[in-house]
């Protein structure tokens, strides 16, 4: 998620709102609304469901039902991480969330690290459960590709070290988050002691087919205050790409934290 690592029908640029406070929702629950369908949040490197926490009844209250999930050794789950985790079991997790609370047609949200899972979803979705795969200032993977390809090699190597002696990857320095993720203040006491680390597979496994394949709906779209050029090129990617839409919203890496009014408007004029 910001790592520093780092689709065309049209584009807009959309900026709504003032950040709000709400109460905070479950990480993990699966919420109602009433006929917007349904919409699956699922968070980036290091993060958890909690990075959704204010964003949710937002969207609720807008008349979609909501999901969040901790992907596997992150969030509520982190007393469960391994080495063995990866892209695969994170992918595998967004697939079951599907499954087992049996929704169908969903519209995905992936933000940062989570477009990686969510291009490893797709491949892997043979029931065709996700109807719209909505990629926030995202890894837009394709097939055969990993968050690492991204990076120099330098970390790539790190990342290969970290593997083969069954270390984690710890998140991003803390002096580090108002650069590549917007935090600061309040916003940074919240989350720095939610953030945990992951294994190295999670940057290093590769997408095991296309993605982009059927007719399902594709977004992009990228937080235009966030000027990590790897976000900039997956948004020119979808521009290019006529299976895409890409669009932009007013607002740093970390929106969903940030400025949750913005985000639940965003998403829901880009559903």
């Amino acid at each position: 998620m910001g790592l520093d690592m780092t689709g065309v029908s049209r584009r807009r640029a959309i900026a709504i709102g003032a950040a709000s406070l709400v109460a905070p929702v479950m990480a993990g629950s699966v919420s109602a609304g009433t006929t917007g369908g349904h919409i699956v949040l699922v968070h980036g490197a290091w993060h958890g469901a909690w990075a959704w926490k204010d964003v949710v009844p937002l969207l609720i209250q807008k008349g979609f039902q909501v999901s969040t999930l901790d992907l596997s050794g992150l969030g509520a789950n982190y007393h469960r991480q391994s080495p063995d985790v990866g892209l695969y079991v994170h992918a595998q997790d967004v697939l079951n969330h599907l499954f087992f609370n049996d929704i169908n047609n969903a519209t995905v949200v992936a933000h940062s690290y989570g477009g990686g899972v969510l291009s490893e979803a797709l491949v892997g979705d043979t029931e065709g459960r996700i109807g719209h795969a909505l990629y926030l200032d995202a890894f837009r993977l394709e097939e055969g590709q990993s968050v690492a390809g991204a990076q120099s090699n330098e970390l790539v190597d790190g990342m290969k070290k970290a593997q083969q002696s069954g270390q984690m990857i710890p998140p991003r320095p803390v002096e580090t988050w108002e650069e590549i993720w917007g935090m600061v203040g309040p916003a940074v006491q919240f989350a720095e002691p939610r953030v945990k680390p992951m294994s190295p597979n999670c940057f290093l496994e590769t997408v095991r087919g296309d993605p982009f394949t059927g007719d399902r709906k594709h977004t992009y779209m990228r937080c235009s205050q966030n000027e990590n050029a790897h976000f900039k090129e997956f948004l020119q990617a979808s521009e290019a790409d006529p299976r895409f839409q890409a669009t932009e919203v007013d607002g740093h890496h970390n929106i969903m934290v940030l400025d949750p009014t913005r985000m639940a408007e965003a998403i829901s004029a880009a559903v």
